[in-house]
């Protein structure tokens, strides 16, 4: 499933492609990406606009037009934007399409349809509705915020890393490069770890995810020192050459390696 750093990718990705141009027509290729509004009324709203800003919460997007109405995009597992001119061109599974007055398109493509899109004008509605917590780069979350925070946790740090009510933004993959970058198992107990881990937990965290969007999330071109791009069992450790381990946390797969992380 898309993360922060693929969201934050698409947001940017949207911003230079998309912004201040004339909306001449959407098509709303499937309806079952639509949530809370219909077709008509999406289109209705859309339809002559402009986008002019963007925002990301956690995993959330946000696209606010001209109007003050905002698009909120999730992508699910699948999904991702893609800004062309000819129709050939499309991607294969678009489920909605924003046609402009340049003659060029953005596709909302999402394969497996578990993306959602719904129309809002309050950012901070969707973010109580969804019970979000802080986004994980935001500058509130400093160092003495996050230690306060897992102050008040209990159980496996995996699990709270990746509680969207806690931290917003981080899922499975990128829980297991930050464990992996911190030297934390993801299953020690919140309790158990010490205040200078939990330090050097936070400036891992900040890091990988500062790093992977300058690196607009491909994994090919992430450091070779990051776990994503051997997560694999039995693929060597960047870090010692050790064998990767598979377990399970709370029935997600994770990766990380047995000897870096105690």
């Amino acid at each position: 499933m898309p993360e922060l750093p693929d969201v934050e990718t698409f947001r940017r990705y949207l911003d230079a492609t998309s912004l201040h141009k004339k909306i001449e027509k959407v098509e709303v290729k499937d309806s079952s990406v639509l949530k809370e509004v219909s077709t008509g009324r999406f289109s209705s709203s859309v339809r002559g606009r402009e986008f002019e800003s963007s925002d990301r919460l956690g995993k959330y997007m946000f696209v606010r037009m001209d109007n003050g109405m905002c698009i909120m995009m999730h992508f699910g597992m699948t999904g991702f934007l893609k800004y062309f001119r000819d129709r050939e061109k499309a991607p294969p599974h678009t489920r909605i399409l924003f046609n402009f007055s340049n003659d060029y398109s953005l596709a909302y493509d999402c394969q497996r349809k578990l993306g959602r899109v719904r129309l809002t004008d309050s950012v901070g509605a969707i973010a109580e509705e969804k019970d979000l917590g802080v986004d994980a780069l935001d500058p509130e979350l400093d160092l003495s915020r996050f230690l306060e925070i897992m102050s008040e946790r209990r159980g496996m740090i995996k699990t709270a890393l990746m509680n969207q009510s806690v931290i917003a933004g981080i899922g499975n993959i990128y829980s297991d490069e930050i464990l992996f970058q911190g030297r934390v198992h993801p299953e020690r107990q919140i309790r158990e770890i010490s205040r200078e881990e939990l330090k050097k937990l936070y400036m891992a965290m900040k890091r990988v995810l500062k790093k992977t969007i300058q690196r607009k999330a491909d994994p090919g071109s992430f450091p070779r020192s990051y776990l994503i791009p051997r997560r694999e069992e039995g693929k060597n450790c960047p870090r010692c050459g050790g064998d990767i381990d598979k377990i399970k946390v709370n029935n997600r797969g994770t990766y990380l390696c047995p000897e870096c992380q105690k």
